[in-house]
């Protein structure tokens, strides 16, 4: 099994890298700057020493007579000389002709070129080092003065002004990524702290975590803590829906039993034959009861239609009526279908028809059982609402508020039931965005309709 990178991991992975990173190019960016600037300082010092030169007086003389000047140290006569380095710096002044009038340092070796004018990068003598030349030439032509200074120079001394800023970063740098990483495990900590709360969980804990955890990890807290909730709340309806299915399931098997020794002690076959009736007739409640739990036990547990698709009213409503014609014709009872709108215009115009189908069959079933023989059941489809009217009994209006409750039956009702039929119904409803309502008639009997819910 492969293992999957953890969380602390990629983290340190992502700031030991990037980190380095970014100090390199700080690094690139300082050196560039600082680069920048000592040029700007040594160009600006080799250009007020070039005007200075050509403000001297000097008498013009013969290359043999120009004055060789000893070292710096030899002339200072060992007073303090600093750092300065004789042979990184050189000067020349030409006259007119080319004729040299001074020179110092390297200078002598620097080329006259009446053209030039400014800045130059030139080789030096021996090709070893490479020069910063600027040439200034008097206003009426009569000096050319050449100033130049070691290109080496300037990089020691950008090399210098970056190790004194950023040696202290790079001796640091271990103990920061060091710091990073102790950072980066111990600001997770949390995150693990939770998990192992949650590997130490039995299957049916559901108290909620504790939420003292940074910001950033409360809303995943909070959302563990409803998940559980959740999962608690669909635990205990499960628990109270096996109670009750057990509970509803014995009485109907204990009648079967009951018929079942009745039929064998029996000793003529015309009480044989009254106790295979009743023995029947319980097989059948109990086969509709097993059939509405099965039902129920699907639905429950979905968050949404698998697959929703157009709706054909037209099929479902006559589906749904042939499912009762027979038991509505044993009680001569009449079945009519009213369309009040056009076909596509009746909600939910799109879900599935299978379940629509057994949500009308459930409270047309539900009339055919419950209203007198002859009664009159109509199924209205109109324009953003469905309807099952009938012209029976209808309901106590103490009792309209519970009979969508599971396998609750109003008092005193001798036709047998589960009391799972507008669960159902109750529930395919909510599945499509409809709404459930049950309310008398006030020319008699009882209306159900079906809306979409605001």
């Amino acid at each position: 099994m492969t293992r999957q990178p953890t969380l602390q991991r990629r983290l340190a992975i992502l700031l030991l890298v990037t980190v380095p990173l970014i100090w390199l190019v700080s690094t690139g960016v300082a050196v560039y700057v600082a680069h920048h600037e000592v040029d700007e300082l040594y160009d600006t010092q080799l250009t007020l020493f070039a005007r200075q030169l050509l403000i001297v007086n000097m008498g013009e003389h013969g290359d043999d007579e120009l004055p060789a000047l000893p070292k710096t140290k030899k002339l200072i006569r060992g007073g303090d000389r600093g750092e300065v380095e004789d042979d990184d710096i050189g000067v020349a002044v030409w006259n007119g002709d080319g004729s040299l009038l001074l020179s110092d340092g390297k200078g002598r070796h620097f080329s006259f070129d009446a053209s030039r004018r400014g800045f130059y990068s030139v080789s030096g003598h021996d090709d070893s080092d490479e020069w910063r030349l600027f040439y200034l030439p008097a206003p009426d032509g009569s000096r050319l003065v050449a100033v130049g200074q070691r290109q080496k120079l300037r990089h020691e001394m950008v090399f210098k002004v970056i190790e004194g800023q950023l040696l202290p970063w790079l001796l640091g740098l271990p103990v920061l990524l060091l710091l990073i990483l102790w950072a980066v495990r111990k600001g997770l900590r949390p995150l693990q702290q939770v998990a192992s709360d949650l590997g130490r969980r039995s299957a049916l804990d559901s108290s909620p975590l504790t939420e003292n955890v940074p910001g950033e990890v409360l809303p995943m807290v909070r959302a563990l803590n409803a998940l559980f909730a959740r999962i608690a709340e669909t635990l205990e309806h499960e628990r109270r829906f096996t109670a009750d299915a057990a509970h509803e399931l014995r009485t109907p098997l204990a009648a079967l039993q009951v018929q079942a020794e009745v039929m064998a002690l029996m000793p003529d076959d015309v009480g044989r034959q009254h106790a295979l009736q009743q023995l029947q007739q319980g097989i059948r409640r109990a086969t509709r009861l097993v059939e509405q739990l099965l039902a129920l036990s699907r639905l429950d547990p979905l968050q949404g239609l698998s697959s929703s698709q157009n709706v054909d009213w037209d099929v479902v409503s006559r589906e749904a009526m042939a499912d009762v014609r027979s038991a509505a014709a044993e009680k001569n009872m009449m079945l009519d279908i009213v369309w009040q709108t056009a076909a596509p215009k009746v909600l939910p115009l799109t879900g599935d028809a299978t379940l629509l189908t057994l949500l009308l069959r459930n409270l047309l079933d539900n009339a055919v059982r419950y209203c007198p023989a002859g009664a009159h059941i109509v199924l209205v489809l109109a324009e953003g609402e469905i309807l099952v009217q009938d012209d029976g009994p209808g309901i106590a209006p103490e009792w309209l508020a519970r009979v969508h409750e599971r396998f609750f039956r109003p008092p005193g009702q001798d036709m047998p039931g589960s009391g799972l039929g507008l669960s159902i119904v109750e529930r395919i409803a909510s599945l499509h965005g409809l709404g459930l309502t049950l309310a008398n008639r006030e020319s008699g009997g009882l209306q159900v309709s079906l809306r979409k819910l605001s």
